[in-house]
């Protein structure tokens, strides 16, 4: 199932990724594509917030140490590839982290072929300044996610 969303403003685009955040659960794998600057950071803040991470917690993207861990009500490993041409999951710990809590990937085009079943693929694609387009598919389990969104109740 895939679904497309117009957020107007970097607010909206947070409030998407917090409203996503209230259908994951610990094991929940999250892959965002777009290009450099188009609000991937500002969904994980989104999803984060949703998932009770602290307001107080500095979110940016792990470009430097590849992973950030953040406490919520499950931890969220925020993952960031942007510097890597290509990775395998397993060099990672991508199933060590989705054991332990939520996992969200920036630039996950750079990672190999997805072993997981279950996951969300998140494409926000840069409008203008202020809009985006967000493509949120489903598989697996999480299939059906997309058509429990409603850009218009966030």
């Amino acid at each position: 199932m895939k679904k497309e969303f117009l957020t107007k403003s970097e607010t909206e685009t947070l409030l998407l990724g917090e409203s996503l955040s209230k259908h994951l659960s610990k094991g929940s794998l999250v892959l965002l594509y777009g290009d450099l600057g188009a609000g991937k950071t500002v969904f994980v803040k989104g999803v984060c917030k949703g998932l009770e991470v602290p307001e107080n917690t500095y979110i940016t993207s792990p470009t430097f140490s590849i992973v950030n861990v953040y406490e919520g009500k499950y931890k969220v490993y925020h993952v960031d590839l942007y510097r890597l041409d290509y990775v395998d999951e397993a060099e990672i710990g991508l199933w060590e982290y989705l054991e332990d809590g939520v996992v969200i990937i920036e630039w996950a085009d750079r990672l190999g072929d997805i072993k997981a079943e279950s996951y969300l693929k998140v494409e926000i694609f840069y409008i203008n300044d202020n809009s985006r387009k967000i493509v949120i598919s489903g598989y697996g389990e999480l299939q059906e996610l997309p058509a429990k969104l409603d850009k218009d109740n966030l």
